[in-house]
């Protein structure tokens, strides 16, 4: 580990959150590690747990380090950073940053529509809609649960590579999301939802629903999203 500079004109606090920065940048700390605590780290640095505690707050304040109330302080996961303004799917939000994208088919099938279906989906009487569950990945990392809902008149989906992104496979198809709506909440990992995530049961995690509609208007499909909010930010710019 580096030496601060007690001459320097950078404050030792900002001096410490450059070095903890440049050990995650060179592989020193890796996505996951435990730092030490603030007093050994007031050891090895000497200077006082002000100062540490300073430069970790920052730390955790900027999403570089995360605390875990009776554990320790750590390295945070790298989040995906979603913008919500305009439509980008999630393979191509993964690719604009330069993170690896992944997802695993695990059903397609008819199914009983919800009541959200029902209100959004414009479904003829005893219509089943289009099921489509997968497991959305970043470098390997589980971070999504997604289940999409489609009208049954988009039926050529099941014939297509449903481990690709869906966006794309409908946009060769001539159909283009144009407008969506999406609600945001907070459920607590079932069973499934922890096992898929790699979470404990009852870990709090982000809930989002979408109604996603063509240019004319007409809704294209519904989706739930469980999110694992360690490894997932949304950003939404507003404008007066």
């Amino acid at each position: 580990m580096g030496k601060l500079n007690k001459n320097s004109s950078v404050p030792l606090y900002q001096q410490l959150i450059d070095e903890i920065k440049s050990q995650i940048t060179q592989g020193d700390l890796k996505e996951g590690d435990k730092i030490p605590t603030e007093v050994e780290l007031s050891e090895i640095y000497n200077v006082s747990r002000i100062t540490i505690r300073k430069a970790i707050e920052l730390l955790v304040e900027d999403e570089i380090l995360i605390k875990r109330q009776g554990i320790g302080t750590f390295v945070a996961a790298k989040k995906l950073n979603r913008n919500m303004n305009g439509f980008m799917g999630f393979s191509q939000s993964c690719l604009a940053e330069g993170r690896r994208p992944g997802t695993q088919l695990m059903k397609a099938d008819l199914a009983d529509p919800t009541l959200n279906d029902k209100e959004s989906l414009n479904l003829a009487e005893n219509e089943k809609v289009i099921r489509i569950i997968r497991l959305r990945f970043i470098d390997d990392y589980p971070v999504m649960l997604e289940e999409n809902h489609f009208p049954t008149k988009y039926a050529f989906l099941f014939g297509k590579n449903l481990n690709s992104s869906l966006y794309q496979i409908l946009n060769e198809a001539g159909i283009y999301m144009s407008r969506g709506v999406k609600q945001f909440g907070i459920c607590y990992a079932n069973d499934l939802e922890a096992e898929s995530l790699n979470v404990k049961k009852g870990t709090a995690l982000l809930m989002v629903k979408d109604v996603s509609y063509d240019k004319e208007g007409i809704p294209i499909h519904t989706c739930k999203s469980i999110i694992n909010p360690e490894r997932y930010k949304f950003i939404v710019t507003t404008t007066s």
